[in-house]
């Protein structure tokens, strides 16, 4: 071994074991100047593990895989030990002169994750060659891994798959030869921390004259070249290899970077200078000079891989919206609010301080560069009006299961549903108008916590009945004004409308009630002996005349669908109908007018025995309660009322989050009446020592602000002296409580 090559494995051990040697090292022999690094950002504590991206990218094509990859990769998604470069070291006698050259390597081959769970990727030669470009790196020559499998301390068995009984271009596979070349590293790490350099275990993709010449296969005339997978012995079981369209990758390639800046006899230069050079280029090429030492490209259109997260947050916070593209670089950025441009608001992350009612809105960015632009999806900024008493919650950041009943039903008496608390939806991902994306956190959780509630039905089993599945938490009763609320993600299969080729079964309806009994399934069930409360429902795609639908309990005869517009107070029943378009459009929904695979906000309300059914804070339904069920549990849950199975049946499923019920009891609007001059009248209930603002509508959507009335014990008497108008609602809530500062803690 060579005395740098010493020196940078010393330091390199040193650092892992006895932090307290390395300064010394690092003064004597000056090691900083060896010490080179991959220039990438910080990884965001919120990005995904290695197999948590492996199970993301496990189903898409190998374009859109790509481009999530990449993504990751500049946005800083790379392991610990993979950023800090190993220093290899060789020498060549070249017409009579003995030539020295000194480069630096990723030490593994590259991988996303962290460094307790990374996934080593497999990708294709254009994509590492772009990764090189944006890195100042260039990919190794063959005589450049022979180079770093001699002097890499640790060495790795190959692991094969046999092509005949797996699947070698899967994700599934990638994953098995990831956790066997995982577990042969783990075991050396006393020795060789992460970080050590490492050979043997992968073919690379290498840079060759066969990218241009000498084809394998004379079909394929943009090849990628492949070389090495070397045994314990040191021979190579790939020999230099084009016969695979540069697209190409399966399992058992790497990627392994080299900083493109080298030392040649102490001289600086670019690694593409050594290799054009006919008296350098044996020191890094068994092939003589390789004139175009890359795979070429042409410039590629942004694309976007995570979207900007909806939020509801308190006045006085601050709102966060970013976007990860993957685009040839430069990369621009302009973030808009309801379509309008923001002002200096063109980086990838925009902040909003001390945000007001007047920030809510719809904001999205644009992302552009030379071979064209793609449009973010809109994220909601909602901002919360009032805060009442939560009588309860539960944001599903630990396993509630325990604290929960489930009740089901299904046309053939066989259990066919799943119900799992604590799950990270996060890691589940969801194809919106051809493309996949990851489910984000919902609006009202914290830290971009991705923990829920999801319900599947018809699942279980090859047997299509109708089924239903029903969770109550344990031992609720809620009575008098109050409100259940939470956020929604409701997804099915295919696309708008749930159709696709090989897409079927996908109308499923999640449903939710209040003032139940807790203790029986509550679904439309054909042959329920009884049901109790009050409960609506809502498909995602629209794949029904009755998307929207309203039920009440009906003990000893089953449940009542309140179809009758009258009956069930529903603005419509059909997707396509009433308010629905306006509320969920295209193309911030998939499929118009209905509110799958996007986070909705939904309130249940029972007020002054009136019940109003929301979502995203617009009325969709109002009746008064003439049912004997004024007060109960709440209900959570998903029916399929097809004798179907939806394929496939891994997309249709509904997601609960950040569920509470809210404390309405001392807030109520009282009688409005219209005086002789036209204006109107109102009487509001409140609490002594607060304060309540009264704001008008006259679309649910649009609301101003009126006054700002005191609560009391008696109530108070607003009048609208507005002009009169012929029609205008109105409604109350508790001014916002200031959001106290916090301390900043010391580290």
């Amino acid at each position: 071994m060579d005395f740098l090559g010493w020196i940078a494995q010393t330091a390199l051990v040193s650092r892992f074991v006895f932090r307290g040697i390395i300064v010394l090292i690092a003064t004597f022999f000056s090691l900083p100047a060896y010490c080179q690094t991959l220039n990438l950002p910080p990884r965001s504590a919120t990005a995904p593990t290695g197999s948590e991206f492996a199970s993301l990218i496990s189903s898409m094509p190998v374009s859109e895989r790509e481009n999530w990859i990449y993504a990751q990769m500049v946005s800083g998604n790379v392991p610990n030990f993979l950023r800090s470069l190993a220093l290899v070291s060789t020498n060549a006698v070249i017409g009579g002169t003995n030539h020295t050259i000194s480069y630096f390597v990723t030490p593994d081959y590259l991988a996303i994750g962290n460094d307790e769970d990374y996934f080593l990727q497999p990708m294709s030669a254009t994509l590492a060659q772009r990764l090189a470009d944006v890195l100042n790196c260039s990919l190794p020559t063959r005589k450049m891994v022979n180079d770093i499998w001699t002097k890499a301390p640790v060495k790795l068995n190959p692991v094969k798959f046999s092509p005949a009984t797996y699947n070698i271009l899967s994700v599934e596979v990638f994953v098995l030869e990831n956790n066997a070349l995982r577990s042969q590293r783990m075991a050396k790490t006393n020795l060789f921390p992460l970080g050590a350099l490492t050979g043997g275990c992968k073919k690379d993709v290498v840079l060759s004259n066969r990218i241009y010449t000498n084809f394998a296969n004379a079909s394929i005339t943009k090849p990628v070249v492949i070389y090495g997978w070397h045994q314990m012995n040191g021979s190579p079981i790939q020999p230099l290899y084009n016969g695979h369209e540069e697209s190409y990758a399966d399992y058992s390639h790497g990627i392994r970077l080299v900083q493109m800046n080298v030392t040649v006899d102490g001289i600086s230069k670019a690694l593409t200078n050594v290799l054009n050079d006919p008296n350098l280029a044996a020191l890094v090429s068994d092939e003589g000079v390789i004139s175009r030492p890359r795979y070429t490209f042409s410039a590629f259109a942004p694309v976007i891989t995570k979207q900007p997260v909806s939020q509801t947050l308190e006045p006085g916070a601050t709102a966060g919206f970013s976007v990860l593209a993957a685009g040839s670089p430069p990369l621009f950025y302009q973030w808009k609010v309801s379509g309008t441009n923001l002002p200096a608001a063109t980086n990838s992350i925009l902040s909003l301080t001390n945000i007001q009612m007047t920030n809510a809105g719809l904001y999205g960015v644009t992302v552009s560069n030379s071979a064209g632009f793609a449009t973010s999806f809109a994220a909601v900024l909602r901002v919360n009006a009032s805060n009442s008493p939560i009588l309860f919650q539960d944001n599903f950041e630990t396993n509630s299961s325990s604290k929960w009943n489930t009740f089901w039903g299904s046309g053939d008496g066989a259990a066919d549903h799943s119900v799992n608390f604590h799950f990270d939806y996060g890691t589940n991902t969801y194809l919106f108008n051809g493309k996949t994306f990851a489910i984000p956190p919902a609006p009202n959780s914290t830290n971009g916590s991705t923990l829920g509630l999801k319900i599947s039905v018809n699942d279980n089993d090859a047997n299509g009945w109708i089924a239903g599945v029903n969770v109550y938490p344990k031992d609720k009763v809620f009575s008098g004004n109050f409100a259940l609320k939470f956020d929604l993600w409701l997804n099915y299969p295919g696309g708008a409308g749930g159709v696709g080729a090989g897409v079927s079964g996908s109308t499923e309806h999640a449903i939710f009630g209040i003032n139940h009994l807790g203790s029986q399934a509550n679904w439309a069930a054909t042959n329920a002996a009884s049901t109790d409360g009050i409960w609506f429902g809502v498909d995602g795609e629209g794949g029904t005349t009755r998307d929207y639908r309203a039920y009440v309990g009906n003990i000893g005869a089953g449940q009542t669908e309140l179809i009758n517009p009258a009956a069930s107070g529903l603005a419509a029943s059909d997707n396509l109908a009433g308010i629905y378009p306006a509320l969920f459009p295209k193309p911030r929904f998939e499929t118009n007018g209905a509110p799958g695979k996007n986070w909705v906000a939904v309130e249940v309300i029972q007020t002054n025995n009136n019940l109003i059914w929301k979502l995203d804070e617009t009325v969709v339904a109002q009746r008064t309660n003439t049912s004997p069920f004024t007060n109960g549990n709440i209900m959570l849950g998903l029916m399929d009322t097809f004798s179907s199975i939806a394929i496939p049946a891994k997309d249709s499923f509904v997601i609960f989050d950040n569920v509470r019920v809210e404390n309405h009891s001392e807030l109520r609007l009282g009688a409005i009446t219209k005086l002789p001059n036209g204006n109107f009248q109102i009487r509001l209930n409140g609490v002594a020592s607060e304060d309540y603002w009264i704001e008008a509508s006259t679309n649910f959507i649009d609301w101003s602000e009126l006054s700002l009335f005191p609560g009391g014990t008696a109530p108070s008497v607003f009048v609208d002296d507005a002009a009169p108008v012929p029609f205008r609602f109105y409604r109350a809530r508790r001014q916002s409580v200031p959001v106290p500062s916090m301390p900043i803690l010391p580290d």
